[in-house]
């Protein structure tokens, strides 16, 4: 009896653990502020964004008048992303970036150029990859 009483009260404690993964990790939902930005291994002053915050859902993202989808391609808090321009100066278009999460710090690192998804977090010289560091707004 106590056996069963145990096993039965588990179950739905590991099915909603199991259940939540994909939305709790990583948190990228939420409103996001940039705190400093790369272009073409340049400072780009987040004054440019003219206040623009980016606030993403689950699965969509809006900057400042641009909005589409987004697919990770890594759930471990760093990996791969494909971002899908719907609306905006950004439409039809497909952009490879890295994003990296750790708590309320995200870096997104954008191929805005014909290239490859960039590798690492660095905007070489010339290049069209921007690098943008974010922190959680309220």
């Amino acid at each position: 009896m106590m056996r069963g009483l145990i096993g039965g009260s588990l179950l739905p404690v590991l099915l909603a653990a199991c259940s939540t993964t994909r939305e709790v990790f990583p948190p990228l939902a939420g409103h996001w502020l940039p705190q400093s930005a790369v272009l073409g291994g340049q400072d780009f002053p987040v004054s440019n964004f003219d206040g623009a915050a980016l606030n993403l859902t689950t699965e969509s993202y809006e900057f400042a008048g641009d909005w589409g989808t987004y697919v990770l391609l890594d759930w471990d808090g760093s990996g791969g992303m494909d971002i899908h321009g719907v609306h905006g100066p950004n439409a039809g278009r497909t952009i490879p970036a890295i994003y990296e999460l750790d708590w309320d710090q995200l870096v997104i690192c954008y191929q805005l150029g014909a290239g490859d998804r960039p590798e690492g977090f660095e905007s070489p010289a010339g290049s069209q990859v921007l690098l943008v560091r974010y922190s959680r707004g309220l």
